[in-house]
């Protein structure tokens, strides 16, 4: 999964524009028996991600009830910042290695103030 996919699927051109902060949930499940190697990509990238400059939050839960589920939360100064996050090295590795860990494209809901 590159960047342009990330770009084109996920995230939408009025956020990547937004000059004010931005945030979104998500959702991913790993396939059958990849449970254990999906959270070990997702922990590798979460010091990772905190670290950037522009994040505000970024936390990740998943639940014993549904092994292989996860939920993600993040909130970034701007679209700017949250397109230099997913242009990182590191993001593009992770992306390549998740893509046959999942089920199915990760879900992404943005999120807009309400003032």
């Amino acid at each position: 999964m590159s960047t342009d996919d990330i770009i084109d699927g996920l995230i939408p051109a009025d956020i990547l524009a937004s000059d004010t902060p931005v945030a979104v949930y998500g959702y991913a499940r790993a396939k059958a028996g990849e449970e254990g190697r999906l959270l070990g990509e997702i922990q590798a990238i979460i010091g990772l991600t905190r670290k950037e400059d522009g994040c505000e939050q970024y936390v990740v839960h998943t639940t014993p009830d549904q092994p292989g589920a996860f939920a993600f939360y993040e909130r970034w100064s701007s679209g700017a910042h949250l397109l230099a996050h997913v242009s990182q090295p590191f993001m593009q590795t992770y992306f390549a290695a998740i893509a046959d860990l999942i089920e199915t494209a990760p879900e992404a809901h943005w999120l807009h103030p309400l003032a």
